[in-house]
């Protein structure tokens, strides 16, 4: 037999000419959502998470006492610390661009984790998956935050429980690592603990090889710093009901907060609208986070990647992928579109890529007014420093060691209850936090404008306004000299670092 001229290998119309054609506009794609991903903005605890990795660069240690914060109550038991020295790392070696880059591998790593579960399918589903996921996360993907990395371990452990034997091997590394960079391990422990516990019932000649899963990974978890303190840490701060917006019934949030939840359960009765394999555990999993997504909204966006992930057992076998066929020559204006397929995404990854390293702007209504720190800086010596919550970290960033703040967004890791209760007293202007005030007797005070029976009491008992915004005012302990005049600069803080 001879071989068409057009179907020989290496020639125009070939296969693989095709590919060789098809894999240019691919590779644009690729650049495009990569240069996507690298779009970063900070929240308030950008500062610290970053401050935090840089210290522990420094002296490689874990330091139970914090010398940021003058009223810590509780050892600190940093569990993200992992996350914070890849942070601290990636800033060391590239300033924002380094953060940049880390979170852009971070997501980019789970949407290929996620492209690959439905790569059997076809590309309009695989490309509607990955829409459908990045709709759902944006808030947990948009900043740099040690949750990006709950985001990518829950991916590899739906991808592993899907597999066989030889893939459930690799889930007690993955706990390893989970265990030291972010909280979210929790979760991925009620993941892997449901699924067993369905394969336990439906496949019983399975039940000792899970046993021995379940415990490797239990054990992988206390691979870390803190040992059994990790555990502890864990039962007494991670609960629902928690006085942070993430961790409100989602029923108490905006309505745009519902999207990844209503996307989750969309996919989730299309994935189990048939039979298919592993349809028992899939369906126990996908419930109880469902349910977890609905009284703690921040699990939304994992419910839905974890739908995504389940999703594409069916998915594949609903809308597979269908074989190409041999192209025939390209004309002119197939070659000029392909040129457009890859020159317009490459310039737009370029346009992306150069905002992204170029700035990490705060999110508007989080944004911290740099002018009083910039007066707190040329403060001469050093003290103490009363605070709203959110500002901690951008304080500590700026002005710490040298001065000490009441309270940052570490929260329970720190800080007791009763420290927290204190502390929002002193904004409302309650007995208890009039109280707070009188006995820390702090060289300085930072709050919002809206503190006004706290600014009352300041100026009536020895502290007199230095500074005063529209958003905030600070007072200082009349024995000390008067706050310099702040440099001019911005009215807010643009990127960070400021």
């Amino acid at each position: 037999m001879i071989d068409h001229p057009a179907d020989a290998p290496g020639t125009r119309g070939s296969p693989a000419r095709k590919s060789a054609r098809a894999a240019w506009p691919a590779a644009g794609l690729v650049a495009l959502v990569f240069a996507a991903t690298l779009v970063t903005r900070s929240d308030p605890d950008l500062w610290g998470h970053v401050r935090f990795g840089l210290d522990i660069l420094e002296t490689w240690q874990l330091p139970a006492d914090d010398p940021y914060s003058f009223t810590q109550d509780k050892p600190w038991v940093n569990h993200e610390w992992l996350a914070e020295l890849t942070m601290g790392a990636a800033y060391a070696t590239g300033g924002a661009a380094g953060l940049a880059l880390l979170k852009g591998a971070l997501v980019s790593a789970t949407l290929f984790v996620m492209w690959t579960a439905f790569r059997r399918a076809r590309l309009v589903v695989q490309l509607g998956a990955l829409v459908l996921l990045a709709a759902g996360s944006l808030h947990v993907t948009s900043p740099l935050r040690p949750q990006l990395w709950t985001f990518l371990c829950l991916a590899v452990l739906c991808r592993l429980l899907l597999g066989g034997p030889g893939a459930r091997r690799w889930i007690p590394a993955v706990f390893i690592v989970w265990a030291n960079a972010h909280g979210g391990w929790v979760v991925g422990s009620g993941v892997l603990l449901a699924w067993a516990a369905a394969e336990w019932w439906s496949t019983p000649s399975e039940r000792r090889a899970w046993v021995a899963v379940i415990a490797a990974s239990l054990a992988g978890t206390l691979v870390t710093p803190h040992g059994w303190r990790l555990w502890e840490f864990v039962a007494t701060t991670v609960r629902p009901g928690r006085e942070i917006e993430e961790w409100l019934p989602l029923w108490a949030s905006e309505p745009m907060m519902w999207i990844a939840w209503v996307l989750g359960a969309l996919v989730t009765v299309l994935a189990l609208a048939r039979p298919g394999p592993h349809r028992l555990p899939r369906s126990l999993v996908l419930g109880l986070l469902a349910y977890g997504a609905l009284t703690v909204m921040r699990i939304g966006p994992f419910f839905l990647e974890a739908a995504l992930v389940f999703g594409s057992v069916t998915a594949v076998t609903r809308w597979p992928a269908t074989r190409a066929v041999a192209a025939s020559p390209s004309s002119a204006v197939e070659r000029a579109a392909g040129a457009l397929l890859v020159a317009v995404p490459g310039a737009v990854a370029a346009w992306l890529a150069t905002f992204a390293f170029g700035c990490i702007p705060q999110v508007p209504r989080l944004a911290v007014e740099p002018l009083p720190v910039r007066a707190l800086a040329q403060a001469t010596g050093g003290g103490r420093l009363v605070i709203y919550f959110d500002w901690g970290q951008y304080a500590i960033w700026h002005l710490g060691p040298r001065l000490r703040v009441s309270t940052d967004g570490r929260r329970e890791t720190i800080y007791s209850d009763r420290r927290l209760d204190e502390h929002a007293a002193v904004v409302a202007g309650e007995a208890e936090g009039i109280a707070a005030l009188a006995e820390w007797n702090a060289e300085y005070v930072w709050l919002p404008a809206s503190s006004v029976a706290a600014r009352e009491w300041l100026v009536a008992h020895g502290y007199r306004v230095d500074l005063e915004t529209t958003r905030s005012f600070v007072a200082v302990r009349s024995d000390l000299p008067p706050l310099p005049e702040p440099e001019q600069g911005a009215d807010r803080a643009q990127c960070f670092p400021n």
